[in-house]
């Protein structure tokens, strides 16, 4: 039996972006409050590589989520916290067909105040746990993680 946990959050939220081809070979995606991203083609694949690569947002959206959701518990539990560092690394394999994401690697590096490890070994596994990007794709691209936790 699963528990259903109340949040003080949102039942249901909608995100929304819209995309505009850019003549060449990448575009602009605007998001909420207008906000712009410029995207291209990497030179490999024949573009010119003025943007960011839709792959690297990828990469982007997934590093965001945990941090979003590692300080959402950080905040939670009154942490003390210095440092939260992550690097993530998608790995995408020509099949023959085409391109697949095969793999995320997550690592970085927490730093906490005095007497938080724990807490900040926790905020860790519940990041890992909670983050909604992480838990809707995870059952397709296995996401491996190496993040270390230190008192300072």
């Amino acid at each position: 039996m699963t528990m259903r946990l109340k949040s003080k959050y949102p039942e249901k939220i909608e995100y929304h972006s819209s995309s505009e081809w850019d003549g060449t070979t990448g575009g602009t995606a605007t998001v909420s409050n207008g906000r712009k991203i410029i995207y291209d083609t990497p030179e490999t694949y024949g573009g010119r590589g003025d943007g960011i690569c839709p792959d690297e947002l990828f990469v982007s959206a997934v590093l965001g989520c945990l941090n979003n959701t590692f300080l959402d518990f950080q905040r939670r539990f009154e942490m003390d916290l210095r440092k939260l560092d992550l690097k993530g690394t998608a790995t995408a394999i020509f099949d023959g067909t085409g391109y697949k994401i095969t793999g995320v690697s997550i690592s970085g590096e927490v730093v906490v105040g005095e007497d938080e490890l724990g807490t900040g070994e926790r905020c860790v596994q519940l990041m890992k746990e909670y983050c909604h990007l992480t838990r809707t794709i995870k059952t397709c691209i296995p996401f491996t993680y190496d993040i270390s936790v230190r008192e300072e």
